[in-house]
């Protein structure tokens, strides 16, 4: 008997896709923002759980200062503009 290949579903499949997903609409978003925005860990596998469903999302380095003011590089996620689309039907047809 052959198997044939698991399907991916190309909806959101959980609340925190769907929060994850509104905020990087916003603009940009650190790791450390996403975490307290959308309420979870392991927001880099939920990011990859994102670009799996053909969402363009974009790394990029950002520099700031921590809290004590020394000069730190970070990574901010992006969401590609070619996305917003697909993104806005994404989350419209979201249902918990």
């Amino acid at each position: 008997m052959k198997k044939t290949p698991a399907t991916t579903t190309k909806r959101l499949s959980s609340p925190r896709q769907y929060r994850t997903l509104r905020e990087l609409l916003k603009g940009p978003r650190s790791v450390r923002e996403l975490f307290s925005l959308v309420g979870c860990n392991g927001v880099p596998q939920l990011i990859a759980s994102l670009r799996a469903k053909g969402l363009q999302i974009d790394s990029e380095q950002r520099k700031g200062r921590d809290r004590d003011g020394k000069p730190v590089t970070y990574c901010a996620y992006v969401l590609h503009a070619d996305s917003h689309r697909k993104a806005f039907r994404l989350l419209a047809e979201y249902t918990e």
